[in-house]
């Protein structure tokens, strides 16, 4: 497959896919190109039988249906590409039939739950502690993705000169460049304040780099990583006394959009306040209203409740 860096030049380019996408679709593609080198096929010459021996293939070495209908839209798009540079006539993926899988609906916590996390750690003088907290409150009180979390910068969160103070809103760039408007609420304002107080601590001896980030740390990135908040999260849920694994950084994402729709908020404010760039990804969040509906009427109707028939 003489063209696979053509086509990821193209998507970073033209598309502004993020680093993580991008690094998918590569990986996507030299799987596929290991697949024609064992069936002696070049890139130009696969037909549709072709891909449905390839999905085959994957099927039966375990391969779970999402992943394999990710990976034949790589498939799809990679020849899309080669049909507008004019190296190939026709997309060989367009008429397979994909297998079919259920979306999976999101973890959430309970509005008590969540409480529970928060109110847990508010009183401390734990430098670690303080930080964590302050990611807490910022990602529930925001829906940010733990990306865009880590990675947010000093200048991003803070204004001023002399005296640094919190903003309220900012910007922050979500997947694929895409930039949306943050806005966090005081308790969550409170939170990071107090963050910013010992915020030197996590800095010094660092590299500049560390200081540039907000959550900084000692990390290569010059950030606090993805694993280790997922790490120190579910240390909090045990402390907090919850169950650790219904607790992670994408749960608390889900819940602050599931409990934006169950107190009455627009599904087109949340995609919005998500960064979801099709409305349709945000409509999961109405199956879970809709069985939180169900285990209510079932639980308080008098006609669901046995000992009343």
């Amino acid at each position: 497959m003489q063209y696979i860096e053509q086509f990821l030049e193209m998507a970073l380019a033209e598309r502004g896919i993020a680093e993580n996408t991008l690094i998918s679709y590569k990986r996507d593609l030299l799987d596929f190109k290991v697949f024609l080198q064992k069936i002696k096929t070049e890139e130009l010459k696969v037909t549709s039988d072709n891909i449905e021996r390839y999905i085959n293939l994957l099927s039966n070495n375990g391969i779970l249906p999402r992943s394999i209908n990710r990976k034949i839209s790589t498939l799809k798009n990679y020849y899309n590409f080669l049909i507008s540079e004019h190296y190939a006539e026709y997309n060989p993926v367009l008429i397979v039939d994909l297998p079919k899988y259920q979306n999976k609906l999101p973890s959430v916590m309970s509005v008590e739950q969540i409480r529970t996390l928060l109110n847990f750690y508010d009183n401390t003088e734990s430098i670690e502690v303080v930080r964590l907290n302050a990611m807490i409150h910022l990602i529930y009180a925001s829906g940010l993705r733990v990306s865009e979390l880590i990675s947010l910068k000093l200048v991003d969160m803070v204004s001023g000169g002399g005296s640094l103070q919190v903003r309220k809103s900012f910007a922050v760039k979500g997947k694929g460049g895409k930039e949306r408007m943050v806005v966090i609420n005081d308790k969550a304002k409170t939170a990071i304040e107090n963050y910013l107080k010992i915020r030197e601590e996590f800095c010094r001896g660092k590299s500049l780099k560390a200081n540039t980030f907000f959550f900084s740390s000692s990390s290569s990135s010059g950030h606090m990583t993805r694993q280790n908040f997922a790490q120190l999260l579910k240390k909090a849920a045990i402390q907090s006394g919850l169950d650790p694994t219904n607790v992670s950084p994408h749960v608390l994402r889900h819940s602050f959009a599931s409990h934006l729709l169950e107190g009455g908020a627009d599904l087109r404010v949340i995609q919005e306040l998500l960064g979801h760039s099709d409305i349709s990804t945000t409509q999961i969040y109405t199956h879970v209203q809709t069985n939180h509906l169900k285990k209510t009427l079932k639980n308080f109707h008098p006609l669901e409740r046995k000992e009343l028939i």
